[in-house]
């Protein structure tokens, strides 16, 4: 008789909001969930927390700040040296800045969190989810869009006329271009790749920035982080998309994106530079 399966998933950003929501319910489900955090104190906790919620030993911690190319490369390193093959891989973590900031590789911090990040890993674990029996990467996206893309200037906008709201939809452009054009590319490997909206999602720390006067109606109105990890487990365990692949999703339903977003040649143009913005990290 063959030993059951157990499903390998690794969550980004995974030590609060959807990210923490998304690897409990995922441990819960009897998935070796492997949790990727910045912060080592958080991340324990959170670690500590989905263990106990869940009665789940299968729950492991890898520290990583994503704005960094360079820790990007070492905790796919530690992925690649501790598992043998990786089922899900969701890429979660992201982040919105309110000002203008560089990431320490040079690039605008909301692009380096929120799409160079998930790029760069998903190339350092591409040959780990060929090894999964059917391979699934998701993409936390957003409605939030951008009608028009130029990778370069997304990658390095202008300091002056930086607003925070845009360069978060540029970036999250970015990630479903990057899904449409991977999704092509591993055509016939047995690895999918979609992208989802969780919904608006109501945090501690997004109640923080708003009014005194709307933090009740934003608890009353916003989803919370449970309700939002709802479409990243069901892309990442229903059978019912076990072979779809390059779509967007809003619930339980594919949705359509920004026409810029299924342009082949813009999709091939960010690829292309992504790869020579990430070589160093990229080589054997």
């Amino acid at each position: 008789m063959r030993a059951m399966y157990v499903k390998t998933s690794l969550i980004t950003g995974a030590n609060s909001g959807i990210g923490y929501a998304t690897a409990e319910e995922l441990a819960r489900q009897g998935h070796h969930v492997i949790m990727v955090c910045r912060d080592e104190q958080r991340g324990k906790a959170a670690q500590q927390a989905v263990i106990q919620q869940t009665g789940s030993s299968k729950v492991d911690l890898l520290l990583a700040d994503l704005s960094s190319f360079k820790e990007i490369a070492r905790l796919a390193q530690q992925v690649n040296e501790r598992y043998d093959k990786l089922d899900v891989l969701i890429n979660n973590a992201g982040g919105l800045f309110g000002s203008y900031m560089t990431s320490k590789d040079g690039f605008e911090q909301t692009f380096a969190v929120n799409y160079l990040a998930p790029f760069l890993l998903t190339c350092l674990l591409l040959h780990k989810l060929k090894a999964s029996e059917a391979g699934r990467i998701i993409n936390v996206a957003s409605i939030m869009q951008a009608k028009q893309f130029e990778p370069d200037h997304a990658a390095h906008p202008s300091q002056t006329a930086y607003r925070s709201m845009k360069a978060y939809g540029t970036a999250k452009t970015a990630v479903l271009m990057m899904t449409y054009h991977l999704a092509k590319e591993l055509s016939g490997s047995g690895v999918t790749v979609n992208a989802l909206h969780p919904g608006v999602i109501y945090t501690p720390q997004s109640a923080k920035t708003a009014p005194a006067f709307a933090r009740p109606l934003m608890k009353l109105f916003m989803q919370s982080p449970k309700q939002g990890a709802r479409t990243s487990i069901y892309l990442a365990t229903s059978d019912e998309v076990g072979k779809t692949t390059g779509e967007f999703f809003k619930g339980t339903q594919k949705a359509r994106t920004v026409p810029v977003t299924y342009n082949a040649e813009k999709q091939k143009e960010l690829h292309e530079n992504s790869m020579e913005w990430t070589s160093t990290y990229l080589k054997d």
